[in-house]
């Protein structure tokens, strides 16, 4: 039996190169989290990430199978040459909860680079990426009362599930809204 070949470590969509992270990418990735720290004031309550934040991030990854994150940099030109400049963090979880569903987990870009398309591209990226591997949707959850949330995900193409669906996956108690996007 042939092993099935690894994925690219790079992806890229447009204007952005989508870099998958490993061990020794922790310096860069931490660098991105405390630029973005009200991404942490919303989900932790803190203002800012913990020192190992990145460190815990890249070895969940490695310790889970289908689990990534990756670096969003943005190609901007510096003169005569071209430079990609780091704006953000995409983390994804292929195969879950299903074999042909991807559980997006996280989509953080720098406040100064918000507002530009740039979380539209970096989906797109994903969304061609994981239609290769068979994936036919991906599936995010936000808290339930988080209504500027529920809007982005509607804007990036995504329908709220409805509370059936919540129920069958044993989430019928959680304050989470759950959301899906069908890819193709």
């Amino acid at each position: 039996m042939t092993p099935e070949p690894q994925p690219s470590r790079t992806f890229e969509s447009g204007r952005l190169t989508v870099q998958r992270l490993g061990s020794g990418d922790e310096a860069v990735l931490q660098e991105v989290f405390e630029k973005a720290g009200d991404y942490f004031l919303r989900i932790t309550g803190h203002p800012a990430p913990e020192p190992d934040a990145a460190a815990r991030e890249i070895g969940s990854c490695i310790a889970t199978p289908g689990r990534d994150v990756a670096l969003l940099s943005l190609h901007v030109e510096a003169g005569a040459e071209a430079e990609a400049e780091p704006v953000g963090v995409l983390g994804w979880w292929h195969g879950n909860p299903e074999p042909d569903v991807t559980l997006l987990g996280m989509l953080m870009l720098v406040p100064e680079r918000r507002g530009r398309g740039l979380a539209r591209d970096a989906l797109a990226a994903l969304e061609a990426w994981e239609a290769q591997r068979g994936v036919h949707r991906l599936r995010t959850a936000v808290a339930a009362g988080n209504y500027r949330e529920h809007a982005l995900l509607r804007a990036l193409g995504f329908d709220e599930m409805p509370i059936r669906d919540h129920v069958a996956l044993g989430l019928g108690g959680a304050h989470l809204a759950l959301f899906e996007k069908p890819l193709g």
